[in-house]
C-alpha cells in the first residue's frame, strides 16, 4: 500500500554521507537548501585554497552563481585572490535539456532535483546533506552527492516495499498513477526473472517542469533515483509511450547502476537496446501493453536498423549514436530472444540473468563479448553485426522466418512520399537535399538541386497534394520517370517546376511483421541456460 512520508521521515532522511569519506580523511561539506529561486549550496572546505574546482564536466553550470563576495565562478572552478575556506552558490533551474549532459539543478512541482555528482570537488571527497524546513524531505537516504537528490515537500512523496515515486502536485493524476504502476509493477517483474534485487531502494522522480526541448526525457543515477521529465501536458498526445519509458528506465537500475557496463559508450546498442526490449517484454507480460502494440515498435526498430545500417558492411560508429543503438539494440535482443525460446534454452531474461550473475562476480562487469559468448556464434546476431553488408537483410530475413517471423512490405503514406520526393531530388540535386514536412506547408530543401533550388513550398506534385493523397503522387512520379519524364512541381508562388527524372523509381521496402511469436512471458521463474 503506498502511504505519504511524514514530516518525522522527512527530518530522518536529513543527512547523507559517502562511503569515501572515513573519520580521518579531509572532507569538504556541502549542505543545500531549497529557496524560491532554485538551491543555495554552502561548502565548507577542509583547508583554505585560491582554487577549487569541480570534478564532472558533463553538468550544466550556466546558471550557477557564486555570491560569495570577492570569488568568482568560471570554466569550472571556483577562483579567489586571497585564500578561502568556504563559499555558497546559487543554483538556478536550467533552462533547457541538453543531449548527454546532466541538468545541474531541474523541478519537480514545488520540489528541487540537484545533480549530486555536479557538485563533487576535483581532489577531495564531498558530501551532500540539506537543510530541511518544516514539512520537506530529501531522498535518496544514502549517498546523494552519487546521484539524484529531491528536496521538497513531504506530501508529494509516495513509497511502498520496491520503490518510492515522488510526483509534484501539479501532475496529473492520470500521469501519477501511470508512473506508480510503471515503477513498482516493473521493479518486481525484473527482479522475478532476474532472481535478484537492487543494491538500493528505487526511487522515482516525475515531473512535467521540464523546459524542454524534447516532449520527455528520463535518466539514471547510480543510487538508484530516477529523473523522468515531460514537458508541460505533451505527455497527453503520447500517453502510450510513458510505460515503456518508465520500463526502460527501470531496466537499467539492473543492466546499467548495479554493475559495471564496459561497453557502455563504445557499443551502446547492449546496454540501450537490452532496455528498450526488456520493457517492451515486461509491459507486454503485465497487462500494460497488447501484443499488436509491441510487434508494432519491433517494427519501428527493425526498419531503423535497416535505414541505420542500409547495404554497407557494419561502421561501429553507426551504432554509437542517434537511433541507431536502439533501434539495431532492440533488433538484436529480439533474435537473441527468439532463437533461445525456439531452442527451449529460456528466453532473452535468461541471457541477461546469466550476463549480470557473470558481471557480479567480475571486475570489469560485462560487455558485448560476454553477450555474444552466450548466444553463440551462430546467431543471426552475428549476420547482423559481422556478415556482408549486401547480403545481410536478405539472410536476416531468412532467418526471421525460420524462428517463426512473417514479414511482408508494406511502406505507409509517409514512406511512399519520402522515396518519391528523394528519388526526385537525388536526380537535380548535387549536394544535401531534403524537405520539411510541416502540415499544410511541403518546402523542399537544398541548395545546388537545379530548378528545385531556393527551398518553395510545394502544394501539387503531378497534380496531387503530396501530403494529403501520396499514394497517387507517387504512383503518378513512378510513371513518370520510367518514361523519363519531367516531374512537375506545383509551388506556392504559382510557378510549375519541372524536375528531371531520369532513372526508375522502385516501390520503397518497409518491412511490416505479419506473424511472429508471442512476446510475453508468462512464466515469472527464470529458467537457466
Amino acid at each position: 500500500m503506498l502511504k505519504p512520508f511524514t514530516v518525522a521521515a522527512a527530518l530522518a532522511l536529513a543527512v547523507f554521507t559517502t562511503d569515501a569519506t572515513a573519520q580521518d580523511t579531509p572532507v569538504a561539506q556541502a549542505v543545500a537548501s531549497d529557496t524560491d529561486a532554485g538551491v543555495t549550496v554552502r561548502y565548507t572546505l577542509p583547508r583554505p585554497v585560491t582554487r577549487v574546482a569541480f570534478s564532472d564536466h558533463d553538468t550544466i553550470r550556466t546558471l550557477w552563481t557564486v555570491t560569495t563576495p570577492g570569488l568568482t565562478l568560471a570554466d569550472g572552478a571556483i577562483t579567489g585572490d586571497k585564500p578561502f575556506d568556504a563559499f555558497e552558490l546559487q543554483i538556478r533551474p536550467d533552462a533547457a535539456e541538453v543531449d548527454r549532459i546532466y541538468m545541474g539543478l531541474s523541478l519537480a512541482g514545488e520540489g528541487r532535483v540537484v545533480y549530486g555528482p555536479g557538485l563533487k570537488l576535483e581532489g577531495v571527497p564531498t558530501t551532500l546533506s540539506f537543510e530541511l524546513a518544516p514539512g520537506e524531505a530529501a531522498l535518496p537516504d544514502a549517498r546523494a552527492i552519487d546521484g539524484y537528490a529531491y528536496v521538497g515537500p513531504a506530501s508529494d512523496i509516495a513509497t511502498d516495499a520496491g520503490g518510492t515515486v515522488v510526483t509534484g502536485a501539479n501532475v496529473d493524476p492520470e500521469l501519477v498513477r501511470s508512473l506508480r504502476r510503471s515503477l513498482f509493477d516493473s521493479l518486481a517483474f525484473y527482479e522475478a526473472r532476474l532472481g535478484t534485487g537492487l543494491p538500493f531502494h528505487s526511487v522515482l522522480i516525475g515531473s512535467i517542469d521540464s523546459p524542454g526541448p524534447p516532449t520527455f526525457r528520463g535518466d539514471v543515477t547510480d543510487t538508484g533515483v530516477i529523473s523522468v521529465r515531460f514537458r508541460g501536458d505533451a505527455w497527453r498526445q503520447t500517453i502510450e509511450d510513458v510505460t515503456p519509458f518508465v520500463w526502460h528506465e527501470t531496466f537499467h537500475l539492473w543492466n546499467g547502476h548495479s554493475v559495471e557496463s564496459r561497453d557502455e559508450d563504445t557499443a551502446p546498442w547492449l546496454h540501450e537496446g537490452g532496455a528498450d526490449y526488456a520493457a517492451l517484454i515486461g509491459a507486454v507480460s503485465t497487462g500494460a501493453m497488447d501484443e499488436s502494440d509491441a510487434r508494432a515498435r519491433i517494427t519501428r526498430r527493425l526498419n531503423g536498423c535497416r535505414h541505420t545500417l542500409g547495404d554497407r558492411d557494419l561502421d561501429p560508429a553507426r551504432l554509437q549514436s542517434g537511433d541507431g543503438p536502439y533501434d539495431c539494440g532492440v533488433l538484436i535482443q529480439w533474435i537473441a530472444d527468439l532463437e533461445a525460446r525456439k531452442a527451449g534454452s529460456g528466453d532473452v531474461f535468461t541471457l541477461w540473468k546469466a550476463l549480470l550473475d557473470a558481471a557480479r562476480l567480475s571486475p570489469t562487469g560485462y560487455g558485448v563479448s560476454d553477450f555474444r559468448a552466450l548466444i553463440g556464434p551462430d546467431s543471426a546476431v552475428a549476420v547482423l553485426l559481422d556478415g556482408p553488408g549486401a547480403t545481410r537483410w536478405a539472410m536476416i530475413k531468412t532467418r526471421l522466418t525460420s524462428l517463426g517471423v512473417t514479414l511482408d512490405n508494406r511502406p505507409d503514406d509517409e514512406d511512399l512520399r519520402a522515396a518519391a520526393l528523394m528519388h526526385v531530388a537525388a536526380r537535380n540535386c548535387s549536394g544535401p537535399r531534403g524537405f520539411y514536412d510541416t502540415p499544410g506547408a511541403l518546402k523542399l530543401d537544398g541548395a545546388d538541386c537545379g530548378v528545385l533550388s531556393g527551398e518553395p513550398v510545394i502544394d501539387t506534385v503531378e497534380g496531387y497534394d503530396p501530403q494529403q493523397a501520396s499514394r497517387a503522387m507517387f504512383d503518378a512520379v513512378q510513371a513518370r520517370c520510367a518514361r523519363n519524364l519531367p516531374v512537375r512541381y506545383g509551388a506556392r508562388d504559382g510557378r510549375t517546376l519541372e524536375a528531371v527524372c531520369d532513372r526508375p523509381l522502385a516501390v520503397p521496402e518497409v518491412w511490416a511483421i505479419v506473424e511472429t511469436p508471442s512476446i510475453a512471458i508468462s512464466d515469472e521463474t527464470p529458467r537457466p541456460l
